[in-house]
């Protein structure tokens, strides 16, 4: 088992609704979408294993309301193991989308069932933004990435730099980030937690699988990771789980 430190700089943006709330621009005030600056890991486990997240995990018509198979998840977990990442720092713009159809003209009265926002507002990480995160290894011949896609509908593109890292000692405490589903089903479940991002859907058969938390455990369960990015030192506090 190899342990490394993953820095991921964004080349371009990275957008997704964790939030919903309005915004006013020059008097007008519009729906915006914001997201949580945490990214889920199963996003990840796909981008280092190559393959394209929204593509595999998520079909048309899910069969199992709010749960999706997470194709090919199974097989990539053999190999490997990637925590969420945590932001390290962040560039934050919005840009007001328009979503009618452009033309010369345009309906006046439109049918209700058609009714929507017109424009919306998107808050977006711009790129050099940059997250964190860590990787198990079980297979140490796998080859990872130097840039990947997190996903068609997030467009996230980014260039990762990676780092040997080494555990330190063990401690209790708060986590990082961590997936609660997975927390559960490998064992190492928080005595409790603090919920810091919600997804709309879970994996199947893993309930709490769309929560991102960080754990508090009173023993010390936690692996301190450390590892060097550069001149930087960067530290992990993470339970590991017992595969």
């Amino acid at each position: 088992m190899k342990i490394l430190i993953a820095k991921l700089k964004l080349a371009n943006f990275l957008t997704f609704s964790s939030s919903v709330g309005f915004s006013v621009i020059r008097g007008v005030s519009y729906p915006t979408y914001k997201p949580q600056p945490y990214i889920h890991n199963y996003a990840l486990m796909y981008g280092f294993a190559g393959l394209l997240y929204a593509s595999l995990a998520s079909p048309t018509k899910p069969k199992h309301p709010n749960e999706i198979d997470y194709n090919f998840l199974d097989e990539i977990e053999k190999k490997m193991y990637v925590y969420p990442a945590r932001p390290k720092n962040l560039v934050i713009k919005r840009m007001l989308c328009n979503i009618k159809g452009e033309g010369y003209a345009e309906p006046t009265q439109p049918k209700p069932k058609t009714l929507y926002p017109w424009h919306v507002v998107h808050v977006y990480f711009a790129p050099n933004s940059v997250f964190e995160t860590v990787i198990i290894l079980f297979d140490e011949t796998m080859k990872l990435p130097s840039t990947i896609r997190i996903g068609v509908k997030r467009q996230g593109v980014f260039k990762v730099e990676y780092a040997k890292a080494d555990i330190v000692d063990y401690a209790h405490g708060f986590s990082d980030p961590i997936n609660l589903g997975d927390a559960e089903r490998f064992n190492y479940k928080p005595d409790s937690y603090v919920l810091i991002l919600s997804t709309k859907t879970r994996r199947r058969g893993v309930p709490h699988s769309n929560y991102i938390v960080k754990g508090f455990y009173r023993e010390k369960k936690l692996a301190v990771i450390r590892g060097r990015l550069g001149r930087e030192l960067v530290t992990f506090r993470l339970p590991l789980s017992g595969r």
